[in-house]
């Protein structure tokens, strides 16, 4: 058996997903590269082994994508859930089926890709399950209320996946990117709330994308995709950057930020919620059970 990972990338087409298949393939390692369409693999990583997912799909059939993958090569290594996409709109203004479909592409399609993958995983008893996340998940705003929830159901759920999988020498992490250069605000502009919904109450979104961009650029603060999918590479290979933090045995740290604004942004949340905590300290430590109801409560269980 070659001594090569093997790695199952979604969203291989493009962006990040992209920038780190081309990565891995120069690395040596092997790629299934898994897209909606075969036809939208660029020739860069045409040695990448193609796999058709839609993640749109039926929870039947994202799990036979799954088991196709591991027929493949007879293994992963790594999974990197990577697909996804923004919904883009306030709250009111965005349709039942705009907001499940998001959920269904960054969350329950993801879940059920990774739990087709399991078994497989705790078998060989190693391997890395990366879910690409954003810093707007723990640190975000308007308008992207609804993306942001599909990235933070995400994260809560990897943290559990993390304490279920480490009997099985399984690490599973969150890569928690900043602003970087792909096409994430391109396919956002596609989903955003349909006219006819636009109530006037809100301010306008239509700039929200250029202005984003125009100030990362004035900050000189914009992610280069093919460092990302160094570091990414790092986290897994126990390489370069990431050499103290694979080696040093920091098995309950599961995020990976990825840019200064998004370890800024999280830094300046984890202080706003310390403040939160503090400030609400005398309702919070209220609210106990008195000496004598906590007594009765015990003989009763």
């Amino acid at each position: 058996m070659s001594s090569s990972r093997i790695w199952l990338i979604t969203g291989a087409n493009s962006g990040l997903g992209l920038a780190l298949t081309q990565h891995v393939l120069a690395q040596g390692d092997q790629v299934i590269a898994a897209v909606r369409k075969v036809s939208s693999i660029p020739a860069s990583i045409k040695a990448a082994k193609p796999l058709v997912l839609d993640l749109n799909a039926s929870d039947s059939e994202i799990k036979q994508a799954g088991a196709e993958a591991l027929k493949i090569y007879g293994r992963i290594d790594v999974l990197v859930n990577n697909a996804g996409y923004a919904l883009t709109g306030y709250t009111e203004e965005l349709d039942d089926e705009a907001i499940k479909t998001q959920f269904q592409t960054n969350f329950f399609g993801a879940i059920s890709l990774t739990q087709s993958l399991l078994p497989a995983f705790r078998e060989q008893k190693s391997g890395h399950i990366l879910n690409i996340s954003s810093i707007a998940a723990v640190a975000g705003g308007a308008p992207f209320g609804l993306y942001n929830a599909s990235k933070a159901a995400l994260e809560a759920a990897t943290e559990a996946l993390s304490i279920e999988l480490a009997p099985f020498n399984i690490r599973v992490l969150i890569i928690e990117p900043g602003f970087f250069a792909t096409n994430f605000f391109a396919a956002a502009g596609v989903n955003s709330a349909r006219p006819e919904r636009v109530t006037g109450a809100y301010p306008d979104t239509s700039k929200v994308p250029e202005q984003y961009v125009a100030r990362h650029l004035a900050l000189k603060q914009v992610g280069d995709m093919n460092k990302a999918a160094a570091r990414m590479f790092e986290v897994v290979s126990g390489t370069g950057l990431a050499k103290d933090f694979v080696d040093g045995g920091l098995r309950d740290f599961v995020r990976v930020p990825l840019g200064p604004d998004s370890g800024t942004r999280f830094g300046a949340k984890l202080q706003l919620l310390s403040e939160n905590v503090e400030a609400t300290r005398a309702i919070w430590n209220s609210t106990d059970m008195d000496e004598e109801k906590l007594q009765e409560f015990a003989k009763q269980t």
